[in-house]
């Protein structure tokens, strides 16, 4: 799944931007989510501040044909503006034409050099590509020319978090989703860090935030179920992964929701209903041990030992770098499904390894 953080700061002199160039594109940036004021002097984008107002808003939630279809409107009309520029180069992202949303990204920056969200959504881009030196680049940029712009914190937190600094990319994120209150992408990242620190009734509170302002976000959805686990509340954990069900989608969809509900559902003895997802988490994650492995406690569940082998024997030929699954997990649920097969040799020699496999320390 998904997650990280925004960046810290301090106040400092701002450049002037220029006029109208970047109209509507850093508003979070400069007033923490209230639309600002637009310039006197007339402008590329002068006119259309309505219109590039509910095209941002339908951007941000994701509705992307809505969005598409009102900026080659205003292109029409307005075709040296760099908001329609930048918002087309998202929609272009979004649909997979990755050359494509290049130059339009490139002519959003020329248009608006000045602006600090126009640089930090590239920064966003380029982190999403597996770039992340010029993510970096692209979100220092826009930190130089406004400190507090919450696109750019959250570029800069999960920056940090990828280099393994943790506090201060919870800083940063603390920060993004306080001078972006109306940025969700702000609100989900501190939520996701918030989660991993088990801090879950303020992930619950973050969570909730994020979705009243993008309310389509099966990620979302999916994180507030895993909370609502943690928390012992199994109603409004199935309800939570039921909702995000029904939203599972691009560009928010969430390739582990069957595994985390299909997992809660094997939790519950309700195995009938677990083994849908389950298999269908393994054809969406065919090299997540996870998946194999919660399917193997299927399986042995309803005892068919052969399936459920086959399940344990791939997920211990699987690496989970992310500790989801350890390997005295495996090796326990191997001796047991070997036991059950009549596998006498098997079966002492996993139950030696899980009695003796060391558990990783994961400080």
């Amino acid at each position: 799944m998904i997650e990280p953080t925004g960046g810290a700061g301090h106040a400092v002199a701002r450049r002037p931007l220029r006029a109208a160039a970047g109209l509507l594109v850093g508003t979070w940036c400069l007033q923490g989510g209230a639309a600002a004021a637009p310039p006197s002097a007339e402008g590329p984008c002068s006119g259309a501040e309505s219109a590039l107002r509910a095209t941002r808003d339908s951007l941000d939630k994701g509705e992307w044909k809505e969005a598409e279809k009102r900026l080659l409107e205003i292109e029409t009309s307005h075709p040296g503006c760099g908001d329609v520029a930048l918002g087309l180069a998202r929609v272009r992202a979004v649909q997979g034409d990755d050359a494509e949303a290049e130059r339009l990204f490139a002519r959003a920056l020329r248009l608006a050099p000045d602006d600090a969200r126009t640089h930090a959504l590239v920064a966003e881009h380029w982190l999403s590509r597996g770039r992340p030196a010029q993510a970096d680049y692209e979100s220092s940029l826009a930190l130089s020319l406004e400190p507090e712009c919450s696109e750019a914190l959250v570029v800069t937190g999960r920056l940090l978090g990828i280099q393994g600094r943790l506090p201060e990319s919870f800083r940063a994120m603390e920060k993004a989703a306080r001078v972006g209150p109306a940025n969700p992408e702000a609100q989900y990242q501190l939520g996701v860090l918030l989660f991993r620190r088990k801090l879950h009734p303020d992930a619950v509170v973050q969570f909730q935030r994020a979705l009243a302002l993008r309310p389509h976000d099966a990620r979302t959805f999916d994180y507030l179920a895993l909370c609502y686990e943690a928390l012992g509340d199994a109603e409004r954990a199935e309800q939570s992964y039921e909702a995000a069900l029904e939203v599972n989608e691009a560009p928010f969809f969430d390739s582990f929701l069957d595994h985390n509900y299909g997992r809660f559902l094997l939790k519950e003895r309700r195995l009938s209903e677990s083994q849908s997802h389950l298999d269908r988490a393994v054809a969406l994650l065919p090299n997540s041990r996870a998946a194999y492995y919660e399917r193997g406690k299927l399986n042995l569940a309803l005892e068919r030992y052969q399936p459920a082998r086959q399940d344990a024997e791939r997920a211990l030929s699987l690496r989970d770098e992310n500790g989801l699954v350890l390997d005295v997990q495996v090796h326990y649920l191997l001796a047991t499904v070997y036991a059950r097969l009549g596998e006498a040799v098997l079966a002492h020699k996993h139950a030696e390894l899980a009695r003796t496999t060391p558990i990783p320390d994961r400080n």
